[in-house]
């Protein structure tokens, strides 16, 4: 493979939480670019203010649809390295855009059971086939924002992550609250059906 696929070592959320991530908008639901995408997307506004992340994230996306047998193979590589990551994020930004490329994260995750799997997801036709054979060291949330489904058959599957403006009043009362940085709580790596609130800012 010429290029290496681009994992981020973390950010101000994450801590020192490793991720890989695809561009926003072009991996997302048709569902996602009328709700978040447009009403406020983290991701766009990083990849605005830093060209180079969305060049990485870009070059993510062209390995994975170009070369996936490859960066699957670098994936395995980078996990089965000495003192490996105990948590990592499949997309901080962008979202699983084919059936392939999910099963291809299933399959990563399987084969590394010392590291616990992330993402937040919003593509229900490409999860739904597989909601009773997720990794128990995958944890697969659905996103919501005010305004948008969440599918039932997921929310009996899937514990929810709430995007809270104010408007949103769907939220259980024993959801958790995000205390705003990842490596001192990791919760969302083990939800076990618990549902998370995420207040916009």
């Amino acid at each position: 493979m010429n290029q290496n696929l681009h994992i981020s070592v973390g950010n101000t959320k994450t801590g020192a939480i490793p991720s890989f991530s695809l561009p926003s908008g072009k991996t997302c639901s048709r569902e996602a670019c009328k709700t978040c995408y447009v009403q406020g997307c983290y991701a766009r506004k990083i990849e605005r203010l830093r060209p180079n992340v969305r060049k990485n994230y870009e070059e993510n996306l062209a390995l994975m649809t170009q070369q996936m047998e490859d960066a699957e193979a670098e994936l395995n590589a980078y996990f089965n390295m000495p003192n490996a990551t105990r948590l990592f994020r499949i997309h901080v930004s962008g979202d699983f855009y084919s059936e392939e490329y999910f099963r291809m994260w299933m399959r990563v995750a399987a084969a590394h059971p010392g590291t616990q799997f992330l993402a937040f997801t919003k593509q229900v036709q490409i999860i739904r086939p597989y909601l009773d054979k997720l990794p128990k060291n995958l944890s697969l949330v659905w996103s919501a924002w005010p305004g948008s489904p969440v599918p039932k058959d997921v929310r009996k599957a899937l514990p929810v992550a709430w995007m809270q403006d104010g408007t949103e009043k769907r939220i259980k009362k024993n959801a958790m609250e995000c205390p705003g940085n990842c490596e001192s709580c990791g919760m969302c790596w083990a939800l076990n059906g618990m549902d998370v609130v995420f207040k916009k800012h």
